[in-house]
């Protein structure tokens, strides 16, 4: 069960970012409400998580996933930037998630 908590944290973290960047500066408004309500709901199941994992690994495994998946989506939906430097990066963290999750 606490993968499946884990799962639906990330997915609402991950909603939660993509709605910060379309609120613009939380100047729309709808966007801005659902940044707020997204996170609220992605911190109380990244905390369910915690009862099944211990506290360290869950959040190193969502920060790190979040920032992945932002990143990612970033790049192909708003058509940031996209170089050698930001998908090292990325794989650096994705690959420190595995060791993590690997030797826990």
């Amino acid at each position: 069960m606490g993968y499946v908590f884990l799962t639906i944290g990330l997915v609402l973290g991950i909603a939660g970012q993509m709605c910060v960047k379309l609120s613009k500066g939380f100047r729309q408004t709808v966007p801005t409400i659902g940044a707020f309500l997204l996170f609220i709901a992605c911190i109380y199941f990244i905390s369910l998580t915690t009862h099944y994992f211990e506290m360290g690994i869950v959040f190193a495994i969502w920060a790190g996933l979040t920032i992945v998946s932002t990143t990612l989506l970033g790049i192909y939906i708003f058509k940031e930037s996209k170089n050698k430097r930001k998908i090292i990066s990325v794989t650096l963290i994705i690959t420190g998630v595995i060791i993590l999750k690997a030797f826990y």
